[in-house]
């Protein structure tokens, strides 16, 4: 069974990325599409409950959980082939989490960001010469922070950054067909590629290809969807109320960015140092 610890942290994985400033604004159009309302009249509706609405919301979410199940599922099964090589995939993994991470802060967006960048390389440089010197060891631990470094480079100045703050969505031009067009609209959802919800769904897949079962893969994955679901149902049924918690959430959009990057920044790490399961063994 998967650890409990890495099950709460997919859901607060999924909990970032409903909260994402890509992802939270968008969520009315979304219910009003799936649901047939207008966005005008769900926010000038009373307190009641419209079960339609909600229904509609958890055929949603059925959808899209489905289809986040299947990659971890996939991402799992395709580890488990590679086993043999699980120790250097790890570190690659952990490499690439902790680049998400950095794309999630909006580090690449800073007008100084190569300066940054170089004194970040400069510094793993030298430190890395000192683990050299101390050690006598070119292959020491330290190394990674120059792999680390050079890989930040790459992934900036060939512009593969960019890439993740494209928008790639499936677009239905006709309106869904109550329950099953609402669960065929979550499916399409889970196959749009946004720049909020990309970085976070990325490093929970890399995690998941390092578990040892195709099942704790999918438990991770369905945690992943729960934390970015039940917040979903939960505005369909109390649209109203949304309303007035997204105008007070989207002063902070800036933080949830920075603190959901270095989150993600601290897994990667983790990971690299094979502290992950040292820490959940210490809390189970």
């Amino acid at each position: 069974m998967v650890e409990s610890v890495s099950i709460w942290a997919a859901f607060f994985a999924g909990l970032i990325a409903f909260l994402s400033p890509c992802v939270l604004p968008i969520i009315p159009g979304y219910i009003a599409y799936i649901s047939g309302i207008s966005v005008q009249s769900a926010s000038q509706s009373n307190n009641r409950i419209d079960w339609s609405v909600v229904y509609a919301a958890i055929a949603f979410v059925i959808g899209f959980s489905l289809v986040f199940t299947a990659l971890g599922a996939a991402s799992t099964f395709v580890g488990q082939l590679l086993q043999e090589y699980k120790t250097i995939i790890s570190k690659i993994a952990a490499v690439l989490v902790i680049l998400l991470g950095v794309h999630f802060t909006g580090v690449f967006q800073s007008e100084n960001v190569k300066k940054w960048l170089f004194v970040i390389t400069g510094l793993s440089l030298l430190i890395y010469g000192y683990g050299v010197v101390s050690t006598g060891n070119i292959l020491n631990d330290l190394l990674f922070l120059v792999v680390i470094s050079v890989s930040l480079l790459v992934f900036y100045f060939s512009g593969a950054y960019r890439v993740l703050y494209q928008q790639k969505t499936t677009e239905i031009k006709k309106k869904p067909a109550g329950i099953i067009g609402a669960f065929i609209v979550g499916v399409a959802f889970a196959f749009g590629w946004t720049p909020c919800i990309g970085p976070i769904l990325g490093a929970i897949l890399l995690y998941a290809s390092q578990q040892e079962t195709v099942m704790q893969g999918v438990m991770l994955l369905f945690a992943f969807s729960m934390g970015l679901g039940i917040p979903f149902i939960i505005t369909a049924a109390a649209i109203n109320q949304f309303f007035r918690f997204f105008n007070f959430m989207r002063r902070y959009f800036l933080w949830i960015e920075i603190i959901g990057g270095i989150l993600l920044i601290m897994v990667g790490i983790l990971i690299l140092t094979g502290s992950l399961e040292k820490i959940t063994a210490f809390l189970l």
